[in-house]
């Protein structure tokens, strides 16, 4: 049996592409080392996750996320037991200028080709909604018309 969990957050501050390049890279290797495997998908300033793999690993990679200072308004949106990895390679999609750029390893066409899976669940749904759906600016959350006193 396998874990599974789905998590949308906002970044703290704002990630260039050589940080979400950075992020790829650090998250493949830990995540390969833990067993996990999942989608990580970043857009205009917002994070939506689904990690599988050994429920440990899971729960343990997703508190690291929580106490993380990069992530904010961390959501739990599902979490269930599964039988079989629904992506079975971890990898990370994210909007980026493609034109002549070498595309790094473990990046997903996931915002810009979409998903061709059959895939039904809650957790797919998700993912999908997230890449239909324009999202607000994450800092709009804070007030921005409200005054510092």
């Amino acid at each position: 049996m396998l874990q599974s969990l789905v998590y949308m957050s906002s970044a703290s501050e704002p990630f260039d592409a050589d940080e979400l390049e950075a992020v790829l890279e650090h998250a493949r290797t830990r995540n390969t080392a833990d067993g996990l495997t999942g989608l990580l998908v970043h857009r205009a300033g917002r994070f939506m996750q689904l990690l599988e793999g050994p429920y440990d690993a899971v729960i343990a990679t997703y508190s690291r996320i929580v106490e993380d200072p990069r992530h904010e308004e961390v959501r739990l949106l599902v979490e269930e037991t599964i039988h079989t990895r629904r992506f079975p390679e971890w990898s990370m999609a994210y909007d980026r200028e493609s034109d002549g750029v070498e595309v790094p390893e473990g990046f997903s066409g996931f915002l810009a080709q979409g998903d061709q899976s059959a895939d039904t669940s809650r957790p797919r749904e998700l993912l999908r909604w997230f890449r239909n759906h324009p999202m607000a600016d994450p800092t709009a959350a804070k007030g921005k018309h409200r005054r510092e006193e």
